[in-house]
């Protein structure tokens, strides 16, 4: 059981008033294609590439991906030097 995110817990019509609500598929299924596009949009704009003409809407998917992908290996190599 998890704290209903629409009411913050005080009750309402999504969660029968119990201010809780219980998953029962994984959650990734819920995300639809236009979310994970907002998600992958954000990502890049945190590194510099806004999602407008000329920035990450003028990229190719290849080159995004592969950006991705290094971020996240630069990423976990960081973390792990940062622990020695």
């Amino acid at each position: 059981m998890f704290e209903c995110p629409s009411c913050s817990g005080r009750g309402c019509e999504q969660c029968d008033q119990t201010g809780k609500f219980e998953l029962t598929a994984c959650p990734l299924k819920m995300i639809t294609p236009d979310i994970w596009e907002t998600i992958e949009y954000a990502e890049l704009y945190e590194k510099g590439l806004p999602p407008v003409m000329g920035g990450a809407l003028d990229q190719c998917h290849a080159f995004t991906q592969a950006c991705r992908l290094i971020w996240r290996e630069q990423g976990h190599y960081k973390a792990k030097m940062e622990r020695f």
